[in-house]
């Protein structure tokens, strides 16, 4: 009973894909399988008296008005077509047999039909040469010579007739096979090269044109006692687009809230989360979300503290059961900055990381559900979240790391610039080089400078860094300014003046504000929108 039981459960899933869906697999899998046929062009409408003479005498003992009524019902069908395949040949052969039948009393047997289609078929492909040079001639570049182009299309033409059978019908892997043969034998014959590149496109265009076969597809059990057949289906579902499921029915938190319940539960340096498209297990539909903080006050000694939660419930026990524990612990942390001795198990250092896994159906490993299951799908997600957000944390890291050396690099030379000016200037018998701005200059770093000379008050911002920057400046004055020259703004509080100003400076530029104020006015200057290591203030 309950192996009846998973059978239904699983055709149960199955059916949740749509008919079009479906439709797709089954087209694909007919492709991969069975192989599509190749169109050709047909004749036009002044070409057909051969064709009508052909099909006239395919049909035998059937009457001259009923013989020469199928005959130009069937041309003026096919010629009505810009291509076709063996297969649509058959289908309208019938149809015509049909028609003509009715109207004239006279009976177009199979017989009849097979021996139509075998005499029609050939005219309508005795061409393919100019067929497949069109073609050739489409995707190909102007570089290349006509004869390489004839000499390809001739050796694709040669392998459809005489390795396809009578319906011209190939898988892509046979196309890429002619196409690779022509272009060897283009190579011999021309001394044209077709590259990988040109041959790809070639064999694309002529799949382009080849149309799906509408055979009957295997039974299941015949597909369960091939593996060749199953991997053909499997191809087929892998490489068809599949809706994803609706979330409607879920309840994620979403990356903003995670990144928000973070920084309310944890004082931290940085904060990240990531939110994933749903995906399916088992026919039901599932997302998977991840945060980490790190820094701050978190303590740094021992492991990491692992958050769980399934549907906004947090997972308590055990934890060593879990799969999201199992995915932690395979991550190699290393490569995003967290301590993990011997290279595996739970990363040390001063962060949290959390976890969400959002279903209608979550795999728990039992009934007390404290922990989830190892299920494929789930860990793939799992770790693809939790990837997201890391590699946000190896940004920062790297980012704290680097600015990390540039200040140390710039506390070195701020201290030694001042003592080579005054060993420059005891060597030379000179007056000392002022050095206000040198350092700004030798750190790429964007300098604020103030000036005050007779009342007039002049702020200049200098991009030495290689991108455009845009500091936020706020002046504090004890003073009200008057006159400003610049686009500033003035915000009066209790007696105190503010000043803001927030330029656009490009790479190797400047920008000044000027202002008047009374004497012995007082200043205090702020500068956000640049890190401080790249930022140097003389005010």
């Amino acid at each position: 009973p309950r192996a009846i039981r998973d059978v239904y459960k699983r055709q149960e899933e199955f059916t949740r894909v749509g008919a079009k869906t479906t439709e797709k697999i089954i087209d694909s899998f007919r492709d991969r399988h069975f192989g599509r046929e190749m169109t050709w062009k047909t004749p036009t409408s002044h070409e057909t008296t051969e064709l009508v003479e052909t099909v006239e005498d395919a049909v035998a003992n059937k009457g001259q008005e009923a013989t020469t009524a199928f005959a130009e019902e069937l041309v003026d069908i096919v010629t009505g077509k810009d291509r076709i395949a063996h297969g649509e040949l058959l289908t309208i052969v019938g149809n015509v047999a049909e028609s003509v039948g009715d109207d004239t009393g006279k009976t177009f047997g199979d017989t009849v039909q097979e021996n139509i289609v075998e005499a029609v078929w050939p005219v309508l492909t005795e061409d393919r040469e100019s067929d497949v040079y069109a073609i050739v001639d489409d995707v190909t570049t102007t570089q290349k010579d006509d004869a390489g182009k004839v000499s390809m299309a001739r050796s694709i033409a040669t392998q459809f007739a005489e390795t396809t059978g009578p319906t011209d019908r190939a898988t892509y892997d046979d196309v890429e096979d002619f196409v690779s043969w022509a272009a060897e034998r283009t190579k011999e014959r021309e001394d044209e090269t077709y590259g990988e590149t040109a041959r790809e496109k070639i064999a694309d265009a002529v799949w382009s044109r080849m149309r799906t076969v509408e055979d009957d597809v295997p039974k299941v059990r015949d597909i369960a006692d091939d593996r060749n057949i199953a991997r053909d289906l499997l191809e087929a579902m892998r490489e068809t687009d599949i809706l994803a499921p609706p979330t409607d029915c879920l309840s994620p938190i979403t990356s903003e809230l995670v990144e928000a319940g973070l920084k309310k539960e944890f004082d931290a340096d940085f904060y990240a989360a990531a939110t994933r498209d749903a995906e399916v297990h088992g026919g039901d539909p599932f997302i998977v979300e991840a945060g980490i903080a790190y820094g701050g006050d978190i303590k740094s000694d021992g492991s990491i503290d692992l958050l769980r939660f399934a549907n906004r419930v947090p997972l308590v026990y055990q934890r060593g059961a879990c799969t999201i524990t199992h995915v932690v612990k395979d991550i190699g942390w290393r490569n995003y900055g967290l301590d993990q001795p011997g290279g595996s198990g739970m990363p040390k250092g001063p962060a949290v990381l959390m976890v969400h896994v959002a279903s209608t159906n979550v795999p728990f490993t039992s009934e007390s559900k404290d922990a989830l299951a190892d299920v494929p799908a789930i860990q793939d997600e799992v770790e693809l979240a939790i990837r997201e957000a890391a590699r946000e944390l190896k940004s920062y890291l790297s980012k704290r790391r680097s600015l990390q050396k540039r200040r140390q690099k710039q506390d070195v030379i701020g201290r030694i610039l001042p003592q080579m000016a005054t060993k420059l200037s005891e060597v030379t018998g000179r007056e000392e080089p002022k050095i206000d701005g040198a350092l700004a200059r030798i750190m790429n770093n964007v300098s604020v400078e103030r000036t005050v000379e007779d009342g007039t008050v002049t702020l200049t911002v200098t991009n030495y860094s290689s991108t455009n920057e845009s500091p936020d400046i706020t002046d504090i004055l004890d003073t009200e300014p008057l006159g400003l020259n610049g686009e500033a703004n003035v915000v009066d509080l209790d007696g105190e003046w503010f000043v803001k100003w927030n330029p656009t400076v490009a790479a190797g530029e400047s920008e000044t504000l000027t202002y008047s104020v009374e004497q012995d006015a007082s200043f205090d200057i702020n500068v956000d929108g640049v890190e401080t290591e790249k930022l140097t203030v003389n005010a």
